[in-house]
């Protein structure tokens, strides 16, 4: 696993089915092929939390994207809740799939690269429907899905998931990942839970410096070691 790489990074866009797609995408500067990760927000979108996160993950060794699926950038949490339940989630995950030929499209991905996906809350229910509509991302990150995707499209998912929750989280409760889970099971799919103690909801989307509780850092901290190992194994 790469480790604190030097990294450049730039606004980004690219078309999808006649929309264009903006976005923001960090990657090592060294000329070697990466693989690639498409990161997904919660509902508050492309913000500057979102963005560290990006640079986390490109010093961490992958060529990281962040699509602006929102097309927005919601101003509270009022705002931010109207923007996720108005969401048209079927323009969104075409936006989101469509962001697998872009990465493959760069010289620091190649055409045969493989490409993975994580996403936050909103964004973890949004990758794990871009897992399950495309055969364009070999491996997906759940952190505390909060959009439920009909159990029926769960099927379509061929590669392995990695899956991040808090034990306190009210969002995304214990019952809903339980069911979540039994409907994995039934379809026989690949997948791992990690479970973190006394976490509340977005526990980990948060910026390097932000000050918040250790045990707060330390979960955090955790859940990315774990998604970076899980994603070298699954792409490198």
């Amino acid at each position: 696993m790469k480790a604190d790489e030097r990294i450049v990074s730039l606004h980004a866009g690219y078309e999808a089915n006649g929309d264009f797609v903006e976005g923001y995408v960090a990657r090592p500067l060294t000329g070697e092929r990466r693989p690639g990760v498409i990161l997904l927000s919660g509902m508050s979108g492309l913000t500057w939390t979102q963005r560290e996160i990006t640079r986390v993950y490109a010093r961490a060794g992958f060529v990281a994207l962040s699509p602006d699926f929102l097309e927005a950038l919601p101003q509270g949490r009022t705002a931010a809740l109207r923007a996720k339940n108005s969401l048209d989630v079927n323009r969104a995950v075409d936006h989101i799939v469509a962001g697998a030929d872009f990465l493959r499209g760069l010289p620091s991905v190649g055409p045969d690269g493989r490409i993975g996906v994580m996403g936050f809350c909103l964004g973890g229910g949004l990758a794990l429907l871009a897992a399950a509509r495309s055969d364009k991302v070999q491996a997906a990150v759940i952190y505390h899905h909060s959009l439920f995707p009909d159990a029926r499209e769960l099927e379509g998912i061929q590669c392995r998931l990695l899956c991040h929750y808090g034990t306190n989280d009210h969002s995304t409760p214990r019952e809903e990942v339980e069911a979540f889970t039994k409907t994995l099971d039934g379809y026989d799919k690949d997948y791992e839970i990690c479970w973190y103690d006394r976490m509340g909801h977005s526990f980990a989307q948060i910026t390097p410096d932000a000050d918040v509780p250790p045990e707060q850092r330390a979960a955090a901290t955790l859940s990315e070691k774990r998604s970076f190992d899980f994603l070298w194994r699954e792409l490198g």
